[in-house]
């Protein structure tokens, strides 16, 4: 295969007709961005080498596309969506030399059946960015694995460091790569020896930056992962189960599309097979199905693992940018007689995709029709009107050039105000790196929270929600002091999502 022969030709074009229709039907069902887009292009106002929760690459890439295209929710979409479209072209690129042509593409048919091909295209965060570095990194891999080649380990270096500058995530395929390395006996060859110690060099001085921005400002990011789940320190008794939840999650729950594409063609094929022996899909040798099984669940096992021996608390969404390869894992693992090869797909398995299709498309105009009936529900984030809550504010607080708050609904605030001021993240400059004490004591700010019981001197905002002429809230009425804490807390981590019923 070469990169530009026909079937690459035809799988881009009809990848982005499809991104394209998936983009604007979100356009037009939702009033408000997803709340990890409003999150990067509030980062956006300052570029850093990390910010407070996560490191810094997708906000460069926001930056680094915002002076051809304003940065607006659109552009967010733009780059989500060329994140999935350039991870499936790399996932059908590798998959043609591991599993054949027609089984490659039916993992990607099975793929555009997953959550975040479809009514989360549009979603741009840290798990999305990793995707093509993933799939980049696994690429190069079994290339070094056929022609071994320093080349191909240094790009393994610099994809793993890019990916470790998006999300510390990536660390896990980094381990895959070592055991993949042992496992092919990479210390056998020269090129294979050199070639992993170029690439370990190539991803620290890559990550490095970083790392000394860590040094600098107290580990936040650490700090705050410790804080949500890498500190949890689940009770002993209390691990088995949580693993198994997660992984029923990420097998049964998430992948769930994927194994009805997979399973009904392997039906289809079971049944003809039998009658066309010659059809039957070669076996693959023993390096591409340890390769595949590796990929697709190598980073599953280590996260069970560290939940097992450390109790960290394994968040369902973890799974969002591994879960893609374990359907070719499973996909090796089949009969003969079960899988296509290079034969295409039979057309049964594209009616069924285009009915998974129409099922998808009528479970998200039914998500979406609930949420817009109470769009300050928990549900409700993408259809909340923020001009509407924006247009009570400057009348009574004057022109605003600082909102403070939850980094949601203070940066949609932000968007709707006129000279879209600054957003102090939670009230905190250490959250903000584009502002300064300095700029904190001339502004003219407001303050934005959660609330159970609105006091004296705030504003109605919304339902659950008050604002304050300044850029903190006042001190809270002992009466109520838990309750509104609790509040604040889950509005910080959610950025304004969260839906605590009040007592």
């Amino acid at each position: 295969m070469t990169r530009f022969d026909a079937a690459t030709r035809r799988l881009l074009a009809c990848l982005l007709v499809f991104t394209g229709a998936w983009t604007a039907l979100s356009v037009w069902l939702y009033r408000t961005p997803p709340i990890d887009n409003v999150e990067q292009l509030v980062w956006r106002e300052a570029l850093a080498w990390g910010y407070y929760k996560h490191p810094p690459l997708p906000t460069w890439l926001l930056a680094a596309a915002s002076p051809a295209w304003p940065a607006t929710p659109l552009l967010t979409y733009a780059l989500g969506a060329a994140c999935m479209v350039l991870t499936l072209l790399l996932f059908h690129a590798l998959l043609r030399r591991l599993l054949g042509r027609g089984d490659a593409l039916l993992a990607v048919l099975a793929a555009l059946c997953l959550t975040y091909a479809t009514d989360r295209l549009t979603v741009y965060n840290h798990n999305v960015v990793m995707l093509p570095f993933i799939a980049g990194t696994l690429y190069l891999l079994w290339r070094a694995t056929e022609r071994p080649s320093l080349r191909a380990w240094a790009g393994i270096g610099v994809l793993l460091g890019l990916g470790m500058l998006t999300k510390y995530q990536m660390g896990l395929l980094a381990l895959c790569v070592a055991a993949w390395w042992l496992r092919m006996g990479g210390w056998r060859s020269s090129v294979h020896r050199v070639g992993l110690a170029l690439a370990i060099v190539l991803a620290a001085l890559a990550f490095a930056p970083h790392v000394l921005w860590l040094t600098q400002n107290g580990w936040g990011p650490l700090s705050y992962a410790s804080d949500s789940s890498l500190g949890a320190h689940l009770p002993l008794a209390e691990r088995p189960g949580h693993v198994l939840r997660w992984l029923a999650d990420w097998l049964g729950n998430r992948l769930a599309p994927a194994w009805i594409m997979v399973f009904s063609v392997a039906g289809v094929l079971s049944f003809t097979a039998g009658r066309a022996l010659r059809t039957l899909a070669p076996a693959p040798g023993h390096l591409k199905r340890d390769f595949l099984l590796l990929a697709g669940f190598g980073p599953m096992a280590l996260m069970a693992s560290l939940c097992l021996a450390g109790g960290i608390y394994l968040q369902m969404k973890w799974s969002t940018a591994f879960a893609l390869w374990t359907v070719p894992a499973v996909q090796v693992l089949l009969p003969r007689r079960w899988r296509l090869g290079d034969a295409p797909p039979p057309r049964a398995a594209w009616w069924l995709w285009a009915v998974l299709q129409a099922v998808l498309l009528v479970y998200t105009l039914r998500t979406a029709e609930i949420g817009a009936r109470n769009p300050m529900g928990s549900g409700g984030w993408r259809h909340r009107d923020f001009a509407a809550m924006a247009s009570t504010l400057p009348a009574r607080a004057g022109p605003v050039t600082l909102v403070s708050g939850p980094y949601g609904v203070a940066g949609m605030l932000a968007r709707q105000l006129p000279g879209q001021p600054h957003v102090l993240i939670d009230g905190q400059l250490a959250r903000s790196p584009w502002l300064s004490a300095a700029d904190l004591a001339q502004a003219r700010a407001i303050s934005v929270w959660p609330t159970c019981h609105r006091p004296a001197d705030a504003h109605a905002l919304a339902p659950g929600w008050a604002w304050w002429p300044h850029p903190a809230p006042p001190p809270l009425d002992e009466r109520y002091s838990a309750a509104e804490d609790l509040l604040r807390r889950k509005a910080q981590h959610s950025g304004g999502t969260s839906v605590v019923v009040c007592q």
